[in-house]
């Protein structure tokens, strides 16, 4: 098949857990045989045009507005690009991408703007009165002039989980029959439990209780939850945290540690493949994020075997399932007492980290996540090719 992927980025530059799924379904369905080709923004330092191992990709630009501006551009590109290849399918990634796009496209679903301008406690997540503002504006105009369109128009959709599939079926009017829910997939093969004990030495935490966070570092993740949980823990606790962080969001962190500021140990950027050795260091994975899409961390920890400490928000318990405990959102107390009740219990950490990672090898196989896009655009095969 000849195979459109419409994402905001593409190797070598990541934004978030998006990219890490549109990496992976490119290259899954190119090793399959699929001619594929990526329409990725154009970052500073890259081609316009280059080749990926298989993978054609194309870039457009950005502008000052991020994915709006890359939509924009996105969509032009798209339809230039299927005049001269005939695609078979096309599918944006984050149906957001598409409004701009006038053929017919298949798209996946993550989170609506009407979540992220409620999640937390009502009000979208931000980092100061003044960010709350702009994205107050931001998220309810792009969900009446972008994602409402783009969603009535896309000839089928892909739900990343059934909590997103339900909500675009509650409050955007689609139809069920429209939705098929295909979860993401990890790489199994390297995301398994491995001997950590070389690491705890280096970095001196034999014997210490370890809380491990993986993923951006923005509101929307609730870091700051955790922070006001950290003093109602252990003195021996220790939180590793991995990824970059969002502007003022770091203060905003430590401002709630206080004194447990000491208790923490960043370590920014870890390439992909050191990860499951610090998924597999941690006594517990924590993750009080305020609103997820899948949640593709969940499904890592755990395909380590380490337990979970997750919301009950949006996709966290179909990604959790028996593997950990869920706690309310926006809640620190409920959180330290959930961490502190698996950290006293070695012999349920063991537990919830088999069962954990049997609930993933039987779900969230990257494998099976590219056979069932495959099966859907065999539906709609053909549906693409008018412009």
């Amino acid at each position: 098949m000849r195979i459109c992927l419409i994402n905001l980025d593409f190797v070598p530059h990541r934004s978030s857990g998006l990219a890490v799924y549109g990496e992976t379904l490119a290259l899954g369905l190119a090793q399959a045989g699929h001619e594929v080709t990526v329409v990725a923004a154009q970052r500073a330092g890259l081609a316009s045009q280059e080749q990926f191992g298989d993978v054609a990709v194309y870039r457009a630009p950005i502008g000052r507005t991020d994915w709006i501006g890359y939509a924009w551009n996105a969509g032009p590109l798209v339809t230039r690009l299927q005049q001269a290849h005939r695609f078979d399918v096309v599918h944006f990634l984050d149906v957001h991408f598409a409004f701009r796009y006038p053929g017919p496209f298949l798209a996946s679903l993550f989170q609506s703007f009407r979540q992220r301008a409620t999640s937390d406690g009502g009000l979208p997540y931000h980092s100061s009165w003044r960010g709350l503002l702009a994205r107050l504006v931001y998220y309810h105009g792009a969900r009446w002039l972008a994602e409402r369109p783009a969603v009535r128009r896309a000839r089928h959709l892909l739900a990343a989980s059934q909590a997103a599939a339900d909500e675009f079926i509650a409050h955007y009017g689609v139809k069920a029959e429209r939705v098929t829910v295909v979860p993401l997939g990890i790489d199994l093969s390297r995301f398994h439990p491995v001997d950590v004990s070389d690491l705890r030495r280096q970095l001196n935490l034999e014997g210490v209780p370890v809380l491990l966070y993986v993923g951006f570092c923005t509101p929307r993740k609730g870091l700051d939850y955790l922070a006001q949980a950290m003093p109602l823990l252990a003195s021996d606790v220790r939180l590793m945290l991995i990824g970059r962080w969002e502007k003022h969001y770091r203060d905003r962190f430590y401002r709630a540690l206080g004194p447990a500021a000491e208790h923490v140990i960043e370590l920014g950027y870890v390439p992909d493949t050191e990860l499951p050795r610090y998924y597999s260091l941690a006594d517990l994975f924590v993750f009080p994020t305020l609103l997820e899409g899948f949640g593709l961390p969940l499904a890592e920890a755990l395909a380590c075997g380490t337990p979970v400490v997750t919301t009950g928000v949006a996709s966290c318990p179909e990604v959790v399932g028996p593997g950990g405990r869920i706690v309310a959102s926006r809640d620190p107390v409920a959180l330290a007492e959930a961490i502190n009740i698996l950290l006293a219990d070695a012999e349920m950490r063991l537990h919830l980290g088999r069962v954990g990672r049997e609930w993933v090898l039987s779900r969230f196989d990257q494998h099976r996540m590219i056979e069932d896009n495959l099966s859907v655009y065999r539906r709609f095969a053909g549906t693409a090719t008018t412009v």
